[in-house]
């Protein structure tokens, strides 16, 4: 058995029916379960977003067009 971990904060999420079947292939895929795909996702695009903020920032100081 699992030990449960607690999160602070759930939501609850919306998917049409292939998106649900391509996340659940792509959890089975990597070995995990759907909900643990979906928080790395979103992990992974909160970091990109992040990043991308902080390289248009950059840009801006140095006088860069966006």
């Amino acid at each position: 058995m699992s030990r449960q971990t607690r999160f602070p904060y759930c939501m609850t999420l919306r998917l049409t029916a292939p998106m649900e079947s391509e996340v659940e292939n792509l959890a089975f895929d990597n070995h995990l379960s759907k909900a643990g795909f979906i928080r790395r996702a979103l992990r992974r695009a909160i970091a990109d977003a992040c990043e991308h903020g902080t390289r248009n920032t950059h840009l801006q100081t140095q006088g860069g067009a966006l």
